[in-house]
């Protein structure tokens, strides 16, 4: 139970609350709707009084098209003394995420310029579940921000799919709204999904035969607690982990410089110990789900 809104933190959204985690972790919380390229200014002048942290909860992969002038508004929350969570990252489409991993040195999911015509590829859109909440968006942002004006062929993770390299054709390859990765799986069929509030670190195991892994209700998992003290990723205090040093690895460095906050994390793991973070979702869904004890130790991160 959580019985009181935790104090200082108002979350600015759009259209991602009822059944999000945010929501789930804390059912008191203050939140204000996003307006479409609002001013940095007019913006502050709607945050409740006595807000010190602002949580950016915008479900859309850009958000450009919200405010006009995000270094702005960044200056402006701290010179008031509000510090903004994932105010860093407006930008979580697959490829900046593949691009950020390169750059951190981290394994990439991105396929060499050749291979072999066997070689397993994943065809993605992306843009965040197909780019469906940004359909949502009024006519002249898309255009404004060079959004799809329509939905393509991949509106969902259900349509994306997996093909040898010698079947994708040019055009996907070319196709600026297509994302190709490398597609990967170990024998265990395991992957995780890691729950993020500031220091506050879940990291859940899940297991599965399917070729599409997603912590939904019939996976099998195994939740670990931990805590993120600066690159790196620890136990927390009392528990144990049998998470690979390569993985905490891999979570510390991407979440220290990605300037992650707040979210859930997709990782795959290789068959050679070899992790590689999927997605980054800043609007995470949680539902009615219950798995003990891991809203508890997120709502930690709070009193950081």
């Amino acid at each position: 139970m959580w019985p009181f809104s935790t104090p200082g933190i108002c979350v600015y959204d759009w259209s991602a609350w009822k059944g999000m985690l945010i929501s789930n972790v804390d059912k008191h919380a203050q939140r204000i709707r996003a307006r479409f390229e609002e001013s940095p200014r007019r913006l502050l002048r709607r945050l409740p009084r006595g807000t010190n942290r602002l949580l950016f909860h915008l479900d859309i992969s850009d958000e450009a098209p919200v405010s006009t002038d995000r270094s702005e508004l960044l200056q402006l929350l701290s010179e008031r003394g509000i510090e903004p969570w994932n105010g860093h990252i407006p930008n979580i489409c697959k490829r900046t995420v593949v691009s950020a991993c390169e750059s951190f040195d981290l394994p990439s999911l991105r396929p060499a310029a050749t291979g072999p015509a066997d070689e397993l590829l994943i065809v993605k859109t992306d843009l965040n579940c197909g780019g469906v909440r940004e359909q949502l968006l009024p006519t002249k942002l898309k255009e404004r921000y060079g959004l799809p004006l329509a939905p393509g062929q991949m509106t969902n993770r259900n349509d994306y799919f997996v093909r040898p390299r010698g079947e994708l054709p040019t055009e996907i390859w070319n196709n600026p709204e297509l994302v190709v990765e490398r597609y990967l799986t170990n024998d265990a069929g395991r992957f995780f999904r890691v729950y993020v509030v500031k220091n506050a670190v879940v990291v859940s195991q899940g297991h599965t035969d399917g070729k599409f892994k997603r912590m939904n209700g019939d996976v099998r998992r195994q939740n670990f607690w931990l805590w993120r003290e600066s690159e790196a990723v620890v136990p927390f205090r009392g528990s144990g982990s049998e998470l690979s040093p390569a993985l905490l690895r891999n979570l510390g460095v991407f979440i220290a410089r990605f300037r992650v906050d707040y979210a859930a994390i997709d990782v795959v793991e290789g068959n050679q110990e070899d992790f590689y973070i999927v997605d980054v979702n800043k609007t995470a869904y949680w539902g009615n789900e219950y798995q003990e004890g891991l809203l508890e130790h997120l709502r930690r991160g709070f009193d950081v």
